[in-house]
């Protein structure tokens, strides 16, 4: 297999299902029932039991007669240290509440992976999740003051180039917010001032 397309999953109320036994299985499964799936995990598989299932990780002696299953009833499936008996690969994710970052050597080294990985938990930290989770409660907003889409992406760019991420890493976030709400002011009064000058031009 060839694992070159990334892909995040809303797993909310979907059905999984987990066959087979290995030291991975409960690392899965958690993130499974972290996403919002409805996981069943147990030791066999009938073609029965593949009813309704939206993705599927195996970890049986052979995996490749589940994985025909899966293909044919259109089902994800993943089979652990087992490639070619996958249809998606797992990435080593480094994750800040709604920030994830997951990384992919595809399927070739995920020990490299895992090394990457750790590097960037050292350099992002719990910070860019609330930069994320301020950025995301003020995005409305953001797009109801500044409508113009071009002046609204540099808005956005001027935000993340800003200090604000830094006063989080201090511990000031009002400060934060007030850069970021002057930053916001600002792109509002200009796009006001554009629309003014071309109503004028009328």
């Amino acid at each position: 297999m060839n694992f070159q397309y990334p892909i995040f999953l809303d797993l909310a109320g979907k059905k999984c299902l987990v066959v087979g036994d290995h030291p991975e299985i409960p690392f899965k499964i958690q993130g499974l029932l972290a996403a919002g799936a409805r996981v069943e995990h147990q030791p066999a598989c009938d073609p029965a039991d593949l009813a309704d299932r939206f993705l599927v990780i195996a970890a049986l002696p052979d995996n490749s007669e589940i994985f025909r299953l899966c293909e044919e009833r259109n089902i994800l499936c993943n089979s652990i240290d087992d490639p070619n008996n996958c249809r998606f690969a797992f990435g080593a994710v480094c994750r800040q509440r709604d920030l994830t970052i997951a990384i992919s050597t595809n399927g070739a080294a995920p020990a490299l992976a895992a090394r990457l990985r750790q590097k960037l938990e050292r350099q992002i930290g719990p910070e860019h999740g609330e930069f994320l989770a301020l950025l995301k409660e003020l995005r409305p907003e953001i797009a109801a003051r500044v409508p113009d889409f071009a002046a609204r992406r540099d808005l956005w760019y001027r935000i993340v180039d800003s200090d604000a991420l830094d006063l989080l890493r201090k511990g000031d976030a009002v400060a934060a917010h007030a850069s970021i709400r002057a930053l916001i002011d600002r792109a509002s009064s200009t796009s006001r001032s554009d629309t003014s000058a071309r109503d004028a031009d009328r």
